[in-house]
């Protein structure tokens, strides 16, 4: 902090004591070094607001977040002696301890921390010389606060220290990612959590339990929190749909689509997206599964041959709003080969738009991919689009044929549909744009977002209405009569004697 007056040490004190953000850059700068994301205020925002006595947060791998909450939050806690038994527990006794000795640690070997608190440790030892309130299983700091760290499955229930019981118990990384997969430890987890965890504070004093770690499972406790409107939640993912960061001091948009390759190859995107955006994808039942995409580039040569043989089309889902800039919209560039029973997803646009900007940047895909055909979806909108979109052509100067595509079903419906193509094979994901889509694809149907995989379902419609049928692979249709009754001449079977094709 450099050399500081009284006065200022007790005014940045003031901050750090309302402020976990602060503490944590003033009282620990070596563990936290990198600015914070901005997408991590509503997380400080619910520690520092007591009003909130039960927080859950979901937050991906790599973000610091046991740092935040062992260290940090329960460092200002300690420091400033709001609490009095904190309880850090985890999925192991051992993890548990790792988290508490860290603080441990920081608390006594910070010299800054010293000045201005004092040692924290109170030196009371036994006949042994041995100080008992100083040990890995528990620790005493400044003489009034017990720090008892457990692992899952520990008695949590029924523990005191002297008159108090645990008043802040921070929850981090409970769940195994090998046991979360089991329905019976899932049950056996949260029963232990409910029964034990949450009847083991004092309501009568002020109180606060904070649950934090990564979305493993769509049936874990996490979930299971995060979906309970008693617990106030916060989720932080890496990186959006677009794999664009949402921490660039962290992990830049470049490091991010890098580790998101890193992943597809090895065939590991459901752990990315688990990981890293808290989406958890069951193999077992996804609609949509990795080994089902297929890739190319614009720039293969192979592409580049059977682009000749391609009917491009663009097609437009608005966002559902006539407020059209505060929902997300999608334009998708698909090419077909009906011969060589093929789609390729070229180009792919998502983002709040207006309808002037929709309107253009879909001609502009249409004009870029060589279209000549753009179907938008009218729904409910069609007053909204059809008169404008079709205006628009005419002041572009520049035809187009336009195809209205109404929704049929459910959307749920509808997506699922592309299923089947993708399990045969034929459709084909330009690299370069098609991170999007595989995110809400994998997701399905627990998407946060469903506007790119809506827009490319469309497709389906697209292949009915203009009869765009795959023709049959290695079919001969112009067979003479003679050539089929010579196979049948030749078999052995009495079923097929004097059998006879008319001419």
């Amino acid at each position: 902090m450099g050399v500081v007056s009284k006065d200022e040490i007790k005014a940045l004190m003031a901050e750090c004591y309302l402020s976990t953000k602060t503490t944590a850059k003033v009282l620990f700068p070596e563990s936290f070094s990198r600015p914070f994301a901005s997408v991590t205020e509503p997380v400080f925002a619910l520690l520092d607001d007591d009003q909130y006595s039960k927080v859950v947060i979901k937050a991906p791998r790599g973000w610091g977040k046991s740092t935040l909450l062992n260290v940090g939050y329960a460092g200002k806690k300690t420091l400033f002696r709001e609490k009095h038994f904190i309880v850090p527990i985890s999925s192991t006794a051992t993890k548990a301890q790792m988290e508490s000795e860290n603080l441990k640690l920081e608390l006594m070997t910070n010299q800054e921390v010293k000045k201005i608190f004092g040692n924290v440790k109170t030196n009371k030892v036994d006949d042994s010389g041995i100080d008992p309130t100083f040990s890995k299983e528990m620790w005493v700091a400044n003489g009034e606060t017990l720090i008892f760290p457990r692992g899952a499955g520990q008695q949590v229930r029924g523990v005191r220290w002297g008159k108090r019981r645990p008043d802040l118990i921070i929850v981090d990384d409970l769940e195994d990612p090998e046991q979360v997969e089991s329905e019976e430890q899932r049950k056996k987890l949260k029963q232990w959590f409910f029964a034990d965890v949450m009847n083991s504070i004092d309501r009568s004093v002020p109180h606060k339990i904070i649950f934090i770690g990564t979305l493993l499972h769509e049936n874990s406790l996490l979930a299971d929190l995060l979906a309970d409107p008693s617990w106030k939640s916060v989720e932080i993912d890496l990186c959006n749909d677009a794999l664009e960061s949402n921490w660039p001091d962290f992990m830049t948009t470049d490091e991010v689509k890098e580790l998101y390759e890193s992943y597809r190859r090895q065939g590991l995107l459901d752990v990315f997206y688990r990981e890293y955006r808290g989406i958890p994808i069951a193999k077992e039942t996804a609609t949509f599964k990795q080994e089902f995409f297929r890739y190319y580039n614009e720039t293969d040569d192979k592409f580049i041959e059977d682009r000749r043989k391609l009917e491009t089309i663009v097609i437009i889902d608005p966002a559902k709003t006539t407020n059209v800039a505060s929902d997300f919209s999608a334009i998708v560039g698909v090419g077909i080969n009906t011969e060589a029973t093929k789609i390729y997803i070229r180009d792919i646009d998502a983002d709040r738009m207006h309808p002037d900007e929709i309107y253009r940047r879909a001609f502009d895909m249409a004009d870029r991919l060589g279209a000549r055909t753009i179907g938008y979806e009218v729904t409910s909108l069609n007053e909204f689009i059809t008169y404008p979109i079709t205006t628009y052509m005419i002041q572009r100067g520049k035809f187009y044929n336009l195809v209205e595509l109404k929704a049929r079903g459910k959307k749920e419906d509808r997506i699922a549909m592309l299923s089947p193509l993708y399990r045969l094979g034929y459709i084909y994901h330009n690299k370069a744009v098609s991170a999007t889509l595989e995110s809400q694809l994998l997701s399905f149907p627990k998407s946060k977002r469903d506007d790119v995989m809506d827009a490319t379902a469309y497709l389906v419609e697209m292949l009915e209405i203009g009869e765009r049928y795959f023709q049959p692979d290695d079919v001969e249709f112009e067979d003479k009569a003679e050539d089929i009754e010579a196979e049948f001449a030749d078999m052995d079977e009495p079923a097929m004697k004097g059998w006879r094709i008319s001419p």
